[in-house]
């Protein structure tokens, strides 16, 4: 496969291709590493019938971005001026080399900063673009049957198994504890106020985001651009499953971010701020990523997602503890950034 990843970027690029290396990263796409001549290249390779129109205009949206001046990677275009790469059964985009990494978790308190301040300035240059679809829509509305069914087939095939791993063992009263939380997603979800939609990253979680030397470089991995809840990206974000599970001060954590992404955006509702650790909550009590994966179907680094899905449940579970002073706490962010900016 490296050869002819080699090839179709020598083909399609015009580079001279020295080595291709893969990279342990992300879970949608196989990710590389191109050395050319004079220059390195972080080379993604899309799954086998991937939404090529679809990835074509996450690519555009991420350019726009940068071209407002948000710290985003150059994608290269090919020899044709085409920002996807179609090659055979290949689809691929090239990027210029950014030389920062994933962050360890939890952030820095500044590290927090610069993640919420990035967010704001995103949505805000983002807020008049329209999108291709309104995806909130779908999200907003819940089926609490079909959802039940997806978790309790998880739990059939556990219970079918005649020796049950460790991992079977402490899923099954998670899966139980997902059935008896249903009724909450869904209370929660009838008692949100109107929330803005609007086009958003699409993935804006800390592993998307590179930082060297303390200083956050580069945010990667953008959706299409379809509109969606700003409120969902600022929970999931400021609220990341592993911080909230690890950190002590992770409520601190949320609450710099959240005010930081506020300052960013004037703009913003005080209710999609107000919202957003409900909105996460909600998406965490109903998520099956991860353990669907385990049991219909496992993916390359599964036990990375294994271990995801144990820390979304317990980081759930803290959340809906602390919901009530988390959603006051970003709600006073709101008022503070007001009273500032006044």
């Amino acid at each position: 496969m490296r050869h002819r990843l080699g090839r179709a970027v020598t083909r399609h690029y015009g580079r001279e291709v020295r080595s291709v290396t893969r990279i342990a990263r992300g879970f949608g796409t196989a990710n590389w590493r191109v050395r050319g001549a004079a220059a390195e290249y972080f080379l993604k390779q899309y799954p086998l019938g991937a939404d090529a129109a679809a990835e074509a205009a996450a690519l555009e949206l991420s350019q726009t971005v940068r071209a407002a001046g948000l710290p985003v990677p150059q994608v290269i275009p090919t020899v044709a001026g085409e920002l996807l790469c179609r090659d055979g059964h290949l689809t691929l985009a090239l990027f210029d080399d950014c030389p920062g990494a994933a962050p360890g978790v939890p952030l820095s308190r500044r590290g927090m900063v610069q993640a919420g301040r990035t967010l704001g300035r995103l949505h805000r240059c983002l807020r008049d673009r329209p999108g291709r679809c309104d995806t909130s829509a779908v999200w907003l509305a819940l089926d609490p049957g079909r959802k039940r069914a997806n978790f309790e087939r998880c739990l059939e095939v556990i219970e079918r198994k005649r020796t049950k791993d460790d991992f079977d063992r402490r899923t099954a009263p998670l899966l139980r504890r997902r059935l008896e939380l249903l009724p909450r997603a869904a209370a929660l979800l009838a008692s949100l106020p109107p929330l803005a939609s609007q086009v958003v990253h699409g993935d804006y979680n800390i592993q998307n985001l590179l930082f060297r030397d303390g200083e956050l470089v580069a945010v990667v991995d953008f959706g299409p651009p379809d509109l969606f809840l700003p409120a969902f990206e600022i929970g999931r974000a400021a609220l990341d499953p592993e911080t909230v599970a690890k950190d002590p001060e992770w409520m601190a954590g949320a609450f710099a971010f959240a005010e930081a992404c506020c300052r960013a955006n004037p703009g913003i509702g005080r209710a999609d701020l107000r919202f957003a650790p409900q909105v996460w909550a909600i998406q965490l009590l109903r998520s099956e990523y991860g353990v669907r994966e385990h049991y219909f179907g496992p993916v390359e680094r599964q036990v990375l997602l294994d271990r995801f899905w144990f820390l979304r449940c317990e980081a759930a579970e803290t959340i809906l503890h602390h919901l009530d002073p988390l959603s006051e706490r970003f709600a006073a962010a709101w008022d503070a950034a007001r009273e500032t900016a006044g």
